[in-house]
């Protein structure tokens, strides 16, 4: 087992601001699984996370945490997600985990390798054991699904986060992309920009098409739809490839 500089064994929570990594904090924080102590908890910011997810964090689980005597520790990468996408005019990856190894992983691996080391736990439910199996995932070695990861947030009155991803991820379900561009249409415009210089530096797509970032459809698509009023929108098609989903 790892060591940190206290020779003690330590653990580390990657959070994700989601359901099933809040219910890991939450059975941590609580004592109830004392075999990963002694314990840190450690945020990886994309820059661009959900904001629904930033909410969650600041106005719920760090006070919840410092009324307990802990902290979430947040760490970044130089450069966010968008950011370097928007520096090389180029539209989002859909190779899985390119993403979340620069803005996530190595983040945090950095981190906890000036920390002493350690053993990371990871987040994953019960209904997902097919995920990380290199990871230590404490919530599918007791069992716990995400209903079960539910009722643990409920019981410690925290309200229940939301689905937790990079609001700009071109792996976004259609209803999400519809919400972004009704709730948060500066985002989508961003986007739009993103979309017109890479196409406008890089050229059309191997089909001739537009660079695009979500679904193979523009900005201007989904704006128009976003438009025409209420509709079924599918909300449920969340098992991002990119390994980034949390509940």
């Amino acid at each position: 087992m790892p060591e940190n500089i206290t020779g003690e064994v330590r653990y580390w929570l990657s959070y994700g601001g989601g359901v099933n990594s809040t219910a890991l904090a939450i059975l941590l924080v609580d004592g109830k699984i004392p075999q990963y102590e002694p314990f840190g908890i450690i945020f990886a910011d994309t820059m661009t996370e959900r904001p629904e997810t930033y909410a969650f964090i600041h106005d719920h689980f760090e006070p919840w945490l410092a009324a307990r005597g802990k902290e979430l520790i947040t760490v970044r990468a130089a450069e966010g997600v968008l950011e370097q996408w928007e520096r090389y005019s180029m539209t989002g990856s859909r190779q899985p985990r390119t993403c979340t190894r620069r803005a996530k992983i190595e983040p945090i691996e950095k981190y906890i390798a000036e920390h002493g080391g350690g053993e990371q736990l990871i987040g994953i439910d019960a209904d997902e054991s097919h995920r990380r199996e290199d990871k230590i995932r404490p919530l599918v070695d007791l069992g716990i699904n995400r209903d079960g990861c539910v009722e643990i947030i409920k019981a410690s009155g925290l309200p229940i986060p939301g689905k937790s991803s990079c609001w700009c991820c071109p792996f976004l379900s259609v209803g999400e992309i519809i919400k972004l561009a009704r709730a948060y249409p500066c985002n989508l415009d961003r986007i739009e920009r993103l979309e017109n210089a890479a196409t406008a530096k890089h050229g059309p797509d191997k089909l001739g098409r537009p660079r695009m970032q979500f679904n193979d459809k523009p900005c201007a698509y989904w704006r128009t739809r976003a438009s025409q009023g209420t509709m079924f929108i599918d909300d449920d098609d969340w098992n991002l490839p990119c390994g980034c989903y949390d509940g």
